[in-house]
């Protein structure tokens, strides 16, 4: 028979208040508390009882009496059995206590703040000491714009000032993809609002100039942010508005080239060959503040669209560390009252789920991108911090009192507060940083990677120190007949062409839905089409679009111009999703069973559209939704909730966009089951063929 604990009723209380008094100071997770607190509920001796609960009570009196003599708002510490859950040494509490944590609670994100010779840089040093001891196969990349971490022992040392980077993917990802999808990040850190159609018309350009360079020259070059600048220029504008939108887009990105050559190469470093081993990257020659951004950003970009096609993780596979981190994921200028939403959030949390940590260092948390904030779980404070709005983060990032807010104003360097999320001990950890043995006096040698990096010069001319890459122009006829081409306009007279490119872009204006074979057989060979073709993309008429097997020559604005031809596909996305668009709705149209094809359909009060609408003979309404990458597929569908199209067609620019897109759909969880029933996919050359059997 089980023997229960007899217990006076005034016992009872007393021992009740002290457990109270216990839990108020936060001594009830000590290992020897619990162990009295077990034996004095269980005892059956009153004598027994009453010692046990003295010994809680010297307890008591001792803490109360330290925090006299040795004040500090952070106490109670926490106790050791609560603190050593881990491999990683992350600091030494006041009373000796090691902090031991999991390195894998790195990928959540992590904010250090202090202010300069605090002892940011040697904790660093100790976090990385630290996880390359107890994570076999994790890389470290350090950026590094103050040149602290130049001596650092056993790490590749790369000088931004002797570096290059291009545009080129990562392995299985789409080229076009990356690039496109690049745009809307590089117009929202610049600023531009409106300027984002210049950038997508530029790309069209330096894209189609890289193709036509790489089929006449055989030679493996990439893109570069330069190609697209040198791009925009050819760009002419007339509007007095959309003026200022061009030169809005042409100064950002002088400011991003700057004079360095950074993002200026015919071939850049590799980007695979810098994830995979421990680097510094010394940032000090980077002093404009919108280089800075662009260049981590586009890492992470980089970064990110590799993550998409790796499995999810919460093992840590790399760790990122970005000192004075102001200057790289700043906050934005606002000139308005609305904050706008930054591109970084989403970055951050795809390259999480990939295993891929990164840490941001800085003295001025209240000036970092509120989504670095928000998305970090673990924040440690270094010396102290002074001034209400960064005082404020730290408050409210770690729930501190009133008290314990004021005391980080006296910290000492390399006194320490760390708030680490999902920790047993669920309250800021008061201690110091580790000790750190000084990096030698000695520079590393900095990598010369010279042989990974092909020097810039322009796509629009050939390389001359190969003869055998050199081509010779076709001299074109004096005057070429033009009776074949049907003009757009009954009423516009047919103006004189009177060479073989001017024949091309008109007939490519007159005929724009023509395959390119088809322009082919108007021309007098095909070797003049092609000397005629090549010449008219690199002077910027036409902008060559694949599409599956198939290639279209789109004519540019400025082919439209030279002709005095309004452009019927200028859009404000791009040039080439507005051919693509007029491009569906003219294959519809020969459609016999639909009563209407309209293209640009308003929907709702906010100005969205729908690329090409069609109502059948019997009243079904369908939507075609042209997508020629996989860009902003969640707002394009969300505006399509609550409306009336019995079916939504996703008209991809090829079969893998078409599947990336369903893919994408079938994981989706944020939209209704009865919206994701009505979407359908295709792509244009199954969509083409179609309606080319119909005519």
């Amino acid at each position: 028979m089980k023997k229960t604990p007899i217990q006076s009723a005034t016992h009872k209380k007393d021992l009740e208040d002290l457990r109270d008094e216990l839990n108020k100071r936060k001594l009830i997770n000590r290992r020897d508390v619990q162990g009295l607190l077990y034996s004095a509920y269980n005892c059956r001796s009153p004598r027994t009882q009453q010692s046990i609960m003295a010994r809680l009570q010297l307890i008591l009196d001792s803490y109360d009496k330290n925090a006299r003599r040795q004040p500090d708002e952070f106490r109670p510490y926490g106790p050791e059995s609560l603190l050593n859950k881990g491999k990683m040494h992350l600091m030494t509490q006041m009373d000796g206590v090691s902090f031991l944590i999991d390195p894998n609670k790195l990928v959540t994100g992590m904010l250090i703040i202090g202010p300069q010779g605090s002892g940011k840089s040697r904790l660093i040093l100790h976090l990385v000491n630290e996880l390359l001891r107890t994570k076999n196969g994790a890389d470290v990349t350090i950026v590094d714009p103050k040149n602290g971490f130049n001596n650092l022992p056993g790490f590749k040392h790369l000088d931004l000032a002797n570096i290059s980077l291009d545009l080129k993917a990562p392995p299985n990802v789409t080229q076009n993809n990356f690039i496109y999808e690049f745009m809307p990040i590089l117009a929202d850190l610049a600023s531009l609002i409106f300027g984002l159609d210049f950038l997508n018309q530029a790309t069209d350009i330096a894209m189609a100039q890289l193709q036509q360079y790489k089929s006449r020259t055989n030679n493996n070059s990439e893109l570069c942010l330069s190609d697209i600048y040198q791009a925009l220029l050819l760009i002419k504008v007339t509007n007095f508005r959309k003026v200022g939108y061009h030169d809005s887009a042409t100064t950002a990105l002088s400011l991003t080239l700057g004079k360095s050559n950074l993002f200026k190469c015919r071939k850049g470093l590799s980007l695979d060959w810098l994830f995979t081993r421990n680097t510094v990257i010394d940032a000090h020659t980077l002093t404009s503040e919108l280089q800075c951004k662009i260049f981590l950003i586009y890492l992470l970009y980089w970064l990110y669209q590799r993550a998409r096609n790796l499995p999810e993780t919460k093992e840590i596979k790399h760790l990122i560390i970005v000192d004075d981190a102001t200057r790289f994921v700043g906050m934005a200028h606002q000139y308005d009252a609305q904050r706008r939403a930054s591109q970084l959030g989403h970055l951050l949390a795809v390259l999480r789920s990939s295993g891929i940590a990164i840490i941001f260092a800085t003295q001025l948390p209240a000036q970092v991108d509120p989504a670095v904030v928000s998305l970090s779980r673990n924040m440690i404070v270094v010396g102290n911090v002074n001034g209400d709005a960064h005082l404020n983060i730290v408050s409210d990032f770690m729930s501190l009192s009133p008290a314990q807010k004021n005391a980080i104003i006296r910290f000492q360097p390399r006194e320490t507060l760390a708030f680490i999320s999902g920790s047993s001990w669920r309250y800021p950890v008061h201690g110091w940083v580790p000790h750190v043995q000084d990096l030698s006096t000695t520079n590393i040698h900095t990598e010369d990677l010279s042989n990974m990096i092909t020097p810039w010069y322009s796509l629009r001319e050939l390389p001359k120190t190969d003869p055998s890459m050199v081509v010779t122009p076709l001299t074109p006829p004096k005057t070429l007949h033009t009776t074949e081409l049907k003009t757009l306009s009954q009423d516009a007279p047919q103006p004189t062409t009177k060479t073989t490119v001017d024949t091309l872009v008109y007939d490519c204006i007159t005929f724009p839905f023509d395959k390119a074979g088809v322009h082919a057989k108007r021309l007098p060979s095909i070797r003049e089409y092609d000397v005629a073709k090549t010449d008219a993309v690199q002077e910027g008429y036409l902008i060559p679009a694949s599409c599956g097997k198939s290639l279209y020559l789109i004519p540019s604005i400025r082919a439209y111009e030279k002709f005095s031809q309004p452009c019927p596909f200028k859009r404000i996305t791009s040039l080439e999703h507005g051919f693509f668009v007029a491009l569906t709705a003219h294959l519809l149209k020969k459609d016999p069973f639909l009563s209407k094809v309209q293209m640009e359909t308003p929907l709702g009060t906010k100005g969205a559209t729908i690329d090409v609408t069609t109502v059948t003979k019997a009243g079904e309404m369908t939507a075609y939704e042209v997508t020629l990458n996989t860009s902003n597929l969640l707002s394009n569908a969300t505006k399509l909730q609550d409306s009336a199209y019995k079916k939504i067609v996703w008209l991809c620019r090829d079969a893998a966009i078409a599947k990336a897109v369903q893919a994408y759909f079938n994981k989706s969880k944020s939209l209704p089951d009865d919206l994701l029933s009505k979407f359908q996919y295709t792509h244009f050359s199954r969509f083409s063929k179609q309606y080319e059997r119909k005519q």
